[in-house]
């Protein structure tokens, strides 16, 4: 059964936001287009653009105890995903960054199988985005 991010509760989208800015600030240097990709989310669950906030104060393991009160693994995973697709979005994924995904997604009870499916996903797409502008700009 596909999520319906219209029907998170009120806690879900918060701790949902609260994960993807989290993310956004490990990148130091984030681009607008992070920005951009955290207000589309908002969006998507229906909250207001109005106090969006695109850093917090908590650390990793506070993220990974937000998401433990989310009983429903779906939404767990499906926010993982998102944090996930938030850091390789600048194609440059750090190993720190990776150890942090992989420490919040096994806190939160993610299993590391489950975190490298996620990862080989996004990595997927990276290429398929890569890909994709080689074949635009060949034979120029």
């Amino acid at each position: 059964m596909p999520i319906n991010l219209k029907n998170l509760t009120d806690q879900e989208a918060d701790i949902f936001l609260e994960a993807l800015a989290f993310m956004l600030q490990q990148d130091t240097k984030a681009p607008q287009e992070k920005n951009d990709f955290l207000k589309i989310q908002a969006i998507k669950i229906g909250r207001p653009m109005r106090g969006l906030k695109f850093k917090t104060s908590k650390c990793a393991t506070e993220i990974a105890v937000l998401l433990n009160k989310i009983d429903n693994i779906r939404i767990k995973r499906y926010i993982l995903l998102q944090m996930i697709m938030l850091t390789i979005a600048g194609h440059e994924l750090q190993d720190k960054e990776v150890d942090v995904l992989y420490d919040i997604g096994t806190k939160a009870g993610i299993s590391i199988d489950k975190i490298d499916d996620f990862f080989l996903w996004a990595a997927k797409g990276v290429e398929w985005q890569v890909e994709g502008m080689k074949i635009v700009e060949e034979d120029l």
